[in-house]
């Protein structure tokens, strides 16, 4: 079973997973006729991202990295292949199923930002990810902007602009990556500039406690009805308890695994608003 969950996750199978539902599950909510295609497009268009990033950062791998890095050292033929799968079914899927729109360019320059967050262009220069104080909130927007800009994109003549569902999923995720931060304090260097290393554990938590919130009063205030599902409740108090009970000794499995899994939950809110 720890093996079957390993290959799930180290995959990166799983956020592919909770980003697809998430943008099927926005899909549906913005009314949009596409939201099959908009869903699978997005999961192979991560499967590939992802994947891609860890390729790119296989070299610094170190030996006293997580499980999650020496299972990656172990599989990389694997990462590789899931990355080329992962951009041939969305460009198929975009093309099959969506068809050619201007949003093409879009999505081609969001995983273009995909692929720089762990490409450095210059010997010297840093890829996206290591510019300070940037991390966690690039790739809060992408989320957004790929969950729900895109979708709109396609609809935007028959529906006004989403911005509550925008910020909700902009804040969760925010909230959602703090952890990672916390995880990656032992590795990451103190010039990212990442909010545990400014604020500390218990600083950074408190943060993404009001992240949370602020994700939870986005989706209430555009969308009243949310407080009368349970699921809503379950969704934001799990994630709190996740977000408490983050530390730097947590196995990996309870980031990649239990947190980016999280997403799924919020989808389903999305979904049955």
């Amino acid at each position: 079973m720890m093996r079957f969950l390993q290959y799930l996750i180290y995959s990166n199978i799983l956020v592919s997973l909770s980003a697809g539902l998430l943008a099927y599950s926005c899909a549906i909510k913005l009314g949009s006729p596409h939201y099959i295609g908009i869903g699978f497009t997005v999961f192979f268009a991560t499967l590939f991202i992802y994947n891609i990033q860890r390729i790119l950062r296989l070299g610094e791998i170190k030996v006293k990295s997580s499980d999650r890095h020496h299972w990656l050292e172990n599989h990389t033929f694997l990462i590789k292949i899931l990355a080329g799968i992962g951009i041939i079914g969305s460009v198929t899927i975009y093309f099959a199923v969506l068809g050619w729109n201007i949003d093409f360019w879009f999505l081609a320059f969001s995983a273009i930002i995909g692929v720089l967050y762990a490409m450095k262009i210059h010997p010297k220069s840093m890829a996206l990810r290591d510019v300070p104080y940037a991390k966690i909130y690039l790739i809060a927007a992408q989320w957004a902007l790929v969950s729900v800009y895109w979708p709109y994109m396609r609809i935007a003549d028959s529906t006004d602009f989403p911005i509550g569902l925008g910020l909700s999923i902009f804040f969760f995720i925010l909230a959602a990556t703090v952890p990672f931060d916390i995880r990656d304090l032992v590795y990451d260097r103190k010039q990212k500039s990442t909010i545990p290393q400014i604020f500390g554990v218990k600083g950074a938590k408190f943060m993404a406690v009001i992240f949370a919130v602020l994700s939870a009063l986005s989706l209430y205030l555009f969308f009243p009805i949310v407080s009368h599902l349970w699921l809503f409740y379950l969704c934001y108090l799990g994630l709190g308890i996740l977000i408490v009970g983050s530390r730097t000794d947590r196995h990996e499995m309870y980031y990649s695994g239990i947190i980016d899994g999280w997403i799924i939950v919020y989808a389903l809110v999305i979904y049955f608003i």
